[in-house]
């Protein structure tokens, strides 16, 4: 299996667009790995995990062909997760494409409430039928292609229907696990009952070295707890790959040189655009 990070990035980016703090300034300067775009990834070429505003970029960036990608989860409707109105490229006479494509969005009922005026309202009328929106629910396991999914509960902004996923292709496993706060009991409960084993695990960052002080995101510390239970708890072990990942501008005054040897210390790789783990 083939996980490539697009966007590593919280809502603001880094550099944020108007911001001048000491962050943004040095991540300007650095440039390189300093510069985040909106968070996305994918598993291997057909699944894609979040569709922002930035995909364009990342298509024109990583060299992504669109009409490879026949499934997206999204995590929930914030802008830089769901950008509903770039589908409408979608529609005959804006995208030439082999008859027969389709693409399924994967989300909750928030997500295909977003999602629903564009397909019903701008895709349909174009009468191509390239793309459609399946709802899914916390705890729910389904199929997605050649992949196992189960949608879990996110613990974050509950107007955007926040969901995180495991995702398995029969193989290797993997837990995206981004915009929630330390995991619910309720998960915790389940994963004592289906014995997952995850070899890469892929956790919020936005923190960074910060403290939590809010409901909806972790930091380095809470990455620790997850990430020491799990392994306690049998669902990883030392060949699990722990990435630190989705961070905020405001997360510890930190960019990514200065958060690497950090994170390494305990047993975390550092994300950055463009990183690719093979599993």
């Amino acid at each position: 299996m083939e996980f490539q990070y697009f966007g590593t990035a919280a809502a603001e980016g880094i550099p944020a667009v108007w911001c001048q703090c000491a962050i943004c300034q040095r991540s300007r300067k650095i440039g390189g790995r300093a510069l985040r775009t909106r968070s996305q990834a994918r598993i291997n070429k057909d699944l894609l995990i979040d569709f922002p505003g930035d995909t364009y970029g990342h298509i024109l960036t990583y060299g992504i062909d669109m009409a490879d990608v026949h499934h997206c989860l999204i995590t929930h409707t914030h802008f830089d997760h769901l950008y509903p109105e770039g589908l409408c490229t979608l529609k005959t006479g804006i995208a030439h494409m082999e008859e027969g494509y389709h693409i399924t969005f994967y989300g909750s009922d928030k997500v295909c409430e977003a999602l629903y005026p564009f397909i019903k309202g701008k895709l349909d009328d174009a009468g191509n039928g390239r793309c459609d929106v399946r709802e899914v629910k916390a705890f729910e396991t389904f199929g997605v292609g050649d992949y196992t999914v189960t949608a879990l509960p996110a613990i974050h902004g509950p107007d955007s229907g926040p969901l995180f996923y495991q995702i398995s292709d029969g193989a290797k496993n993997v837990l995206y696990a981004h915009d929630t706060h330390y995991f619910s009991e309720e998960v915790w409960d389940l994963w004592q009952e289906t014995k997952p084993y995850f070899d890469l695990v892929s956790l919020d960052c936005t923190n960074a070295c910060l403290p939590v002080t809010y409901v909806g995101h972790m930091g380095l510390p809470e990455n620790i707890q997850v990430k020491e239970r799990m392994l306690v708890e049998g669902m990883a072990d030392e060949n699990t790959i722990f990435v630190c990942n989705h961070f905020s501008h405001n997360g510890g005054h930190v960019v990514y040189d200065d958060f690497v040897p950090r994170a390494a210390e305990k047993g975390f790789l550092t994300s950055y655009d463009g990183m690719t783990i093979e599993i």
